[in-house]
């Protein structure tokens, strides 16, 4: 019996900020679908507007994977885990044992398949920047939502967010932030007139 799929549909179980007060929780399954469908669209807009060459398919695939590791080994919340270079180091190696536990669990025909996706193996460094800008715009759209509704505890963590999606100067980012990410604070009502 291959246990794989069992053990990613276990994403649901995963909190996400669990260092923060929430108004919403969140957690990994629902991270995970809007890190896939951002990073997706960030892809198009590289190849549409700014001519480049990224394979949008191969990205969201990975952006479904890129954070399985947390199944075995939870969220480490960001504070903790940029805060100091070894534990950062120590982390980054927790998490490729926890991705090579997980390929263990799947069937081997396909685990070289998967494998790729899981470690981004399969990603140019562009596209390792995009599907990053990708979780830093759904880390950003979560403090929205919680600033929204009152929750001022994530004043610094959208601070922060906005800044370094800044720094990374892509022009696809830009773009999203200019054009998309406002609608991100309007009421279904607003968002659905046509």
């Amino acid at each position: 019996m291959f246990n794989f799929n069992a053990l990613l549909a276990r994403l649901k179980y995963i909190p996400r900020w669990s260092l923060m007060r929430q108004n919403v929780e969140e957690d990994l399954a629902q991270h995970t679908s809007d890190v896939a469908l951002i990073a997706h669209t960030l892809c198009l807009l590289a190849n549409r507007k700014f001519d480049r060459n990224i394979n949008s398919e191969k990205v969201a695939v990975a952006a479904l994977y890129h954070d399985v590791s947390e199944i075995l080994t939870g969220d480490m919340p960001t504070p903790v885990k940029y805060n100091n270079p070894n534990i950062m180091s120590a982390y980054k190696a927790i998490e490729a044992h926890a991705v090579n536990k997980l390929l263990e669990t799947s069937d081997p025909d396909i685990k070289e398949d998967l494998r790729p996706y899981m470690t981004q193996e399969s990603l140019t460094e562009y596209e390792k920047k995009l599907l990053k800008a990708a979780d830093k715009i759904c880390a950003l759209t979560k403090c929205m939502e919680e600033l929204q509704s009152g929750n001022k505890e994530f004043e610094s963590a959208y601070k922060t967010t906005y800044q370094s999606l800044e720094e990374m100067d892509m022009d696809e980012v830009k773009y999203f932030m200019e054009n998309m990410l406002g609608s991100f604070r309007l009421c279904l009502d607003e968002l659905a007139k046509i």
